[in-house]
């Protein structure tokens, strides 16, 4: 047995028990789930996948996106400081 979490949210518990519903078949529950991390850069994915996926959409997304402009701010300075040879 698994200890209860998860978003309430992420699949209504209503389409399940449905009826016919393509989901469940013969007590086997049938989900897949697609990610699209396309326009996100390779830096920022162990960011983007630490934040608590509770949070709404809009507001994860507002997240990366201002550690996104933070990191851009950075890397100019960062580049200001290396010595150069």
């Amino acid at each position: 047995m698994n200890i209860a979490s998860g978003i309430p949210k992420f699949f209504p518990l209503a389409m399940i028990q449905q009826e016919g519903n393509p989901y469940v078949q013969d007590d086997t529950m049938f989900i897949k789930i697609m990610v699209d991390f396309g326009d996100m850069p390779k830096t920022l994915l162990p960011f983007a996948l630490s934040l608590n996926p509770g949070l709404p959409t809009h507001i994860q997304q507002a997240i990366i996106k201002q550690e996104a402009e933070r990191r851009a701010q950075q890397q100019p300075q960062q580049q200001q400081q290396t010595p150069v040879e």
